[in-house]
């Protein structure tokens, strides 16, 4: 009888627990609302929204923030998320530094610090990246008891819904799944995320592909990665994997990936290949400002270099880039026919470059996709940057979050 009697209170409060939680994700992607546009939204009466509004206020999560305008007679009250509830943590891992970034509800930037800890596949990586974040919290004056998780994007196989980096098998030695040791170690709630898929993620939410359906986005760093959105939805696959345009082969003569196979589009485009390239070139003995600017140390070259002296007119850079936009687009062209996006965003360390990078694509794009294809497709260099992946972080650690803690 008690469970027959318990059963419509459970019933009842899950459902009230999902209303919270929807409208705080509203609240955290659209901004602040009204109380009558918040029982619309939710088919509620007003009583009943003010009644979850007040507990949320209570509870600390939410804030009057100021009126809206009225059509007629008084204003509405506006409410909007409290930033000051929770912050977050966010750990930006790749193979070329880390960067631990602090982030409040409002998504902005509380403190920051790159530091110079490369990502590599032994457990003396976690031991660096453990002292390093205890260092930075205490700098920054950051208790754990003020944290609601942690967020951490990397490259590599990452499925997220097991915790594990296949890429990274080394990082723990014991067996633990990459996000339960990480867990162990902060006591805190960690979700690990794919650096393009992060990428992606922050491009939906708040850059060129917000309230876009169907979105290709192309994150050219160390590798290059291609992030998915169908029907407004990041699209993972079966095991979390899809997106590794990096790994398609384009040169079955060409030089061995660090993934084991031949000539994969990696060896070609990523930004390790831009350099690498480089470096070829120059010794053989092409014409270039690059050895000025690296004071003909080439062991110092890196990106910056070459972006740098692409907007300065060299032209065996700008030949450089033009090149690996070219072959990028070639394969774009293929997830082109597959997916029928209606906008590429193009991301990533080489993007710096600009129209340097984006018009070789677009060019080889228009070459190598049946016209039908490119009538309604955009292409955009992104307007976020970098942020576009922290961003994307904190929005999925705050969507995963939230449900956590209304269940």
């Amino acid at each position: 009888m008690n469970l027959v009697a318990e059963e419509p209170n459970s019933v009842i409060d899950i459902k009230k627990n999902r209303v919270r939680s929807n409208l705080l994700l509203h609240l955290y992607q659209s901004g602040d609302t009204s109380i009558n546009k918040m029982a619309r939204m939710f088919h509620a009466s007003i009583p009943s929204a003010t009644g979850i509004v007040n507990e949320l206020i209570r509870e600390g999560w939410i804030t009057e923030s100021g009126t809206g305008p009225a059509r007629a007679g008084r204003p509405p009250v506006l409410y909007g998320l409290n930033p000051k509830k929770y912050l977050t943590l966010i750990m930006d891992i790749n193979r070329h530094d880390t960067q631990l970034v602090i982030f409040d509800l409002h998504n902005q930037l509380v403190v920051k610090r790159k530091i110079n800890i490369r990502l590599d596949d032994s457990s003396s990586f976690l031991n660096e990246l453990f002292t390093a974040t205890s260092e930075f919290l205490e700098s920054g004056n950051i208790d754990y008891s003020s944290l609601w998780g942690i967020g951490v994007t990397m490259p590599g196989l990452i499925n997220s819904s097991q915790g594990t980096n296949l890429t990274y098998l080394n990082l723990t030695t014991d067996g633990m799944p990459l996000v339960a040791h990480l867990r162990k170690h902060f006591k805190l709630p960690v979700y690990l995320f794919n650096d393009t898929k992060a990428t992606t993620i922050g491009e939906h939410r708040f850059g060129y592909a917000k309230e876009k359906s169907h979105v290709l986005t192309i994150n050219i760093d160390w590798g290059v990665g291609l992030g998915i959105i169908i029907n407004g939805e990041l699209f993972n696959g079966a095991s979390g994997f899809a997106g590794e345009l990096g790994h398609i082969q384009v040169k079955p003569d060409g030089i061995l990936c660090h993934c084991g196979k031949i000539g994969c589009l990696d060896t070609i485009t990523s930004a390790m290949a831009l350099i690498r390239q480089a470096k070829d070139e120059i010794l053989s003995g092409r014409a270039t400002i690059l050895s000025q600017i690296v004071n003909n140390d080439l062991d110092l070259l890196d990106t910056s270099h070459i972006i740098e002296a692409v907007h300065a007119g060299d032209e065996f850079s700008i030949d450089l880039l033009s090149n690996v936009g070219i072959e990028l687009g070639k394969g774009l062209a293929t997830a082109v026919h597959l997916f029928n996006p209606e906008v590429i965003i193009v991301g990533g360390l080489l993007a710096e470059a600009g129209p340097f990078i984006s018009n070789p694509i677009e060019q080889a794009i228009n070459k190598y996709c049946l016209s039908d294809f490119k009538n309604s497709l955009s292409i955009h260099v992104s307007k976020l940057g970098a942020s576009a992946r922290l961003l994307g972080t904190q929005a999925y650690l705050f969507e995963n979050l939230i449900v956590k803690e209304f269940p």
